[in-house]
């Protein structure tokens, strides 16, 4: 019965992100079309960019509770259903603000159900097939979204106002793929949530006082995420105003370029975090993310390194999105519930998010692009320095028990 739901389970997971991913490459390219199509000024760009982790804390202080209270393929129907129904009417706006509102309700109801998939992953899917049927998962997406950005740079050029009708049609293929996963479960009783979701500060406390490994990994990736999140606004700035690129430049960059670096490096990220600790993967995914940065800064002088740039951030994007998404049934192993240190996770990122996109859109006013993306390297290469010591002091504490 178990394997039938297995293969069950991993027809809805693959045929959900197959149809998730047009909304997916659409809404990669949603901070230059505000800047290009819109005229979006530096402070809405940097809200924009703030969206996404801000509404994480908005998530795990209340919409949990709302989804507590209801069976499994409910939560994942209405949270997946209220995450992209805006954007159908968004082709009848042209407004900044109704996007930014839309993009809002999608990241909040997208991070809202993330937990429960991690959980249902760890539930439903053997230990030795989890992290191949999930890199299997991205994998697909990304081979479809080098195919969609080919097609849509060379399609939002020619015809002005046609991105927003991609809009509309992304987003009701994403719902069907919703629709999909509401056949995958029975209508079973709510299952209770962990304490962490219940008082989150205190809890949060406590786990990481206990996992002194997690909390390390929580030092990594707060690093790699604040210098990520730190020059969004400077990015979406640089390439419209700057290098002044064209749709068709930038999807090839941001698209074909990542996608050929995340499709191609993901099977060695997948037998490295069979192989390696988790902790000695995250401090290469901070030194990749400084290398982006670095890179991004050459392409001032030097465009193609443009394309270089993010080829390189693809390739550490794929390992970035499995160790980010696979720490929590890593850390718990087959005997804890995972659901606690996925939404921590979750925490983390919205508090990382309050400060970091408004500090580099005001930095990116006053300094410059070129300071921030500096400044995103050298934060980055702080953590994958931190990430070496803890890994290090780890051991020695094992070999002194």
């Amino acid at each position: 019965m178990k394997s039938l739901f297995e293969k069950k389970f991993s027809q809805v997971f693959f045929s959900y992100h197959l149809l998730n991913e047009f909304f997916v490459a659409f809404s990669g390219l949603l901070p230059f079309i505000l800047r290009k199509e819109l005229a979006a000024s530096a402070f809405q760009i940097s809200f924009f960019a703030m969206l996404k982790p801000a509404v994480a804390l908005v998530s795990f202080y209340s919409s949990l509770r709302w989804l507590q209270r209801r069976p499994l393929r409910f939560r994942l129907l209405f949270s997946g259903l209220l995450a992209r129904v805006p954007f159908l009417f968004f082709p009848f706006f042209n407004s900044i603000s109704y996007l930014i509102l839309a993009s809002g309700c999608f990241m909040l109801f997208s991070r809202a159900s993330l937990p429960s998939w991690m959980e249902l992953l760890k539930q439903h899917v053997a230990k030795e097939k989890r992290e191949r049927l999930f890199s299997q998962g991205m994998l697909l997406a990304y081979v479809e979204n080098v195919f969609i950005a080919a097609l849509i740079g060379f399609w939002f050029d020619r015809e002005g106002l046609v991105w927003k009708w991609f809009c509309f049609f992304s987003a009701l293929a994403g719902l069907l793929g919703v629709i999909l996963q509401f056949r995958l479960f029975p209508n079973e009783k709510p299952t209770a949530l962990p304490p962490v979701c219940k008082k989150p500060l205190k809890e949060s406390w406590r786990l990481l006082k206990e996992r002194k490994d997690f909390f390390y990994f929580q030092i990594g990736t707060m690093a790699s995420g604040f210098a990520l999140m730190l020059l969004a606004p400077a990015l979406a700035l640089f390439l419209a105003d700057f290098l002044k690129l064209s749709y068709f430049d930038l999807t090839l960059g941001r698209y074909i370029f990542m996608g050929l670096g995340f499709v191609f490096f993901t099977p060695l990220w997948t037998k490295m975090l069979e192989r390696f600790h988790i902790l000695h993967l995250t401090a290469w995914i901070c030194l990749g993310f400084a290398l982006f940065s670095g890179l991004i800064l050459v392409a001032f002088w030097v465009k193609n390194f443009f394309f270089l740039a993010f080829l390189v951030y693809g390739i550490f994007q794929a390992g970035s999105y499995l160790v980010w998404h696979l720490s929590g049934p890593i850390f718990a192993g087959e005997n804890q519930d995972s659901t606690q240190y996925t939404a921590l996770n979750v925490l983390m990122v919205g508090f990382r998010g309050l400060l970091a996109p408004l500090l580099g859109g005001l930095l990116c006013e006053k300094l410059g692009p070129l300071f921030v993306f500096t400044l995103a390297a050298l934060i980055s290469f702080a953590g994958a320095f931190a990430m070496v010591w803890a890994r290090k002091n780890l051991k020695r504490k094992a070999a002194a028990a």
